[in-house]
Parts: structure tokens; sequence; C-alpha cells
């Protein structure tokens, strides 16, 4: 929440982000749209600045409106909501598959290329160890940056094992894949984003 811009020695411009952070009772309200389905999936726009804390960020250290806005996020996007959502008791686990691959990739007309374990989907499998206890921290990420946004913070469970297309590419916070294995997926036109749209 936006209390975390207020942490001293300018360890608050860490969390300058475009949409601002809210205060914990916009965070609640969240929560509870997700439950009730009004809020359908939830993503993270990955925006590790270049030059990260020490470089980037610090280009405001005198004048606030330099701080480049953005904050890493994507690696840990699926453990926050996990940790924070599921564990909390604040979404279920259906919920949790849902708002994180069904419905993104239904939302983006990529389905049931993607978002579905069935024959003829692409065998993109996340298997997922929901007693692994941690702490999220710049010393296990693989963001390309010298912080993390949620440093210090709890972590529950975790991708235990990663497969693309059917082959391992992440083990145990470990990535295992190849330069260049990934493919872009096409989306087709008329997904959930274009319903209305349709000619």
């Amino acid at each position: 929440n936006d209390k975390n811009l207020e942490k001293p020695n300018f360890e608050g411009a860490k969390y300058v982000c475009n949409p601002p952070l809210r205060p914990q009772e916009d965070v609640d309200f969240l929560w509870e749209a997700i439950q009730n389905g009004w809020i359908l999936a939830v993503s993270s726009d990955h925006c590790a600045v270049i030059g990260g804390f020490a470089i980037a960020k610090h280009k405001g250290i005198n004048d606030f409106s330099k701080i480049p806005p953005g904050a890493p996020g994507v690696q840990d996007r699926l453990h926050m909501i996990w940790t924070y959502g599921v564990e909390k008791g604040r979404i279920s686990r259906t919920k949790f598959v849902g708002v994180c691959c069904t419905t993104p990739a239904k939302i983006c007309g990529i389905y049931p290329q993607k978002g579905e374990i069935a024959v003829g989907s692409d065998a993109d499998v996340v298997i997922f160890d929901p007693d692994y206890k941690g702490v999220f921290s710049v010393e296990t990420s693989l963001h390309d940056t010298d912080y993390n946004a949620f440093e210090g913070f709890e972590q529950i469970g975790r991708a235990e094992k990663v497969f693309l297309r059917g082959s391992l590419v992440a083990e145990n916070g470990k990535f295992l894949g190849k330069e260049g294995q990934g493919q872009q997926a096409m989306a087709k036109p008329y997904g959930l984003c274009y319903c209305g749209f349709k000619e």
C-alpha cells in the first residue's frame, strides 16, 4: 500500500510507480472485487527501470518529480497472489487459477492454446508447492535490477517446476530454459476484450 512511499532514507522511491500505490482500504476492496468476480484478471506491468534503485531512482533524490516510475514484479506476481490472496483466505484456489491463468488467456484471445490443460493445448504447466516458506528478496530474484519491491515480505508457496510447451524451463527458482525457446502466442481476434466488436 501507499505507506511504502513513506519509508526513510529515500527507500520510498522504490515504490514510485504508475498507477501509484493506494491506501490499505483500496487494497482490501481490490481483493473483495477479485473474490466477487468484478475483477477478472490480475497481471503485472513489470517495469524495472534501467539503472535500478542505485542509479535511476536516485535521479530524483533532490526532486521527487525526477524519480522514474516503475517497479519489478512479474516474477513475484503469482507468489504474491497466492501468499496474500489464497493463504490469507481472501480468494479460493480456483479463483487464483482463474485470475492468473485461464481468464487472462481468454481475454487475450489465446485460449485454449494457453490457459488450459487439455489435449491440443500448449502444455504450459506450473507445478506449485503450496508448502514452501520463504521471503521475497533481491537475492533470490531473477529480475535484472538491484532491488525487489517486495523485499522482506513473507512468501508462502512457489512455482516448483515450470514447463513451457512440455519442456522444463524452471525449477525451484532457477531458470533452466534456453534463449529463444519462447514463442509468440498469436491472439485470435475477438477474445473477451473484443466481444462487442465482432463484425
